[in-house]
């Protein structure tokens, strides 16, 4: 799926393993606690999906795990790869979306973000950061309901 994202830049989604281009070294999960969606509140973005940079040596799986307890203090299990999408900035990156079972959240110093936010629904809010909004983060979700079905 090709769509632009709230930038302007060109963007690529893909549900396949391998599609992309670019190496991904960049993570998102998209994780429940008790039935809630585990989001994390930004504090100029707003919330969003606990994500980012993998560090160097360390696979995207370990970075996902490390970035939502850093952001969030939740521990996220049973990773599942989920999609995969690449931005076409002037410096170009691609993403992993890894769907994930939070088993436990601490309380933490949290990095880079407020902290933890559940939601019981992911719907579109004012409060959510531009990562959210565009049509690629459409299809994720869709993508994640599809699953969530599939699983029950």
């Amino acid at each position: 799926m090709e769509y632009r994202d709230l930038n302007g830049c060109v963007c690529h989604l893909f549900f396949e393993k391998g599609r992309s281009q670019i190496e991904s070294r960049h993570v998102l999960v998209i994780g429940k606690f008790e039935e809630k969606w585990l989001l994390t509140r930004h504090s100029v973005r707003g919330l969003e999906f606990p994500g980012g940079k993998a560090e160097p040596g360390e696979s995207l799986e370990q970075a996902a795990k490390r970035e939502v307890y850093e952001e969030t203090g939740a521990i996220a299990t049973e990773l599942e790869w989920l999609a995969e999408y690449t931005v076409w900035t002037d410096k170009p990156f691609s993403k992993t979306v890894f769907m994930a079972a939070i088993d436990s959240m601490k309380s933490v110093k949290w990095l880079e973000t407020e902290g933890p936010v559940l939601v019981p629904k992911l719907v579109d809010d004012e409060n959510y950061s531009f990562l959210m909004r565009d049509a690629g983060m459409e299809a994720i979700i869709e993508k994640v309901k599809t699953v969530e079905k599939r699983r029950h």
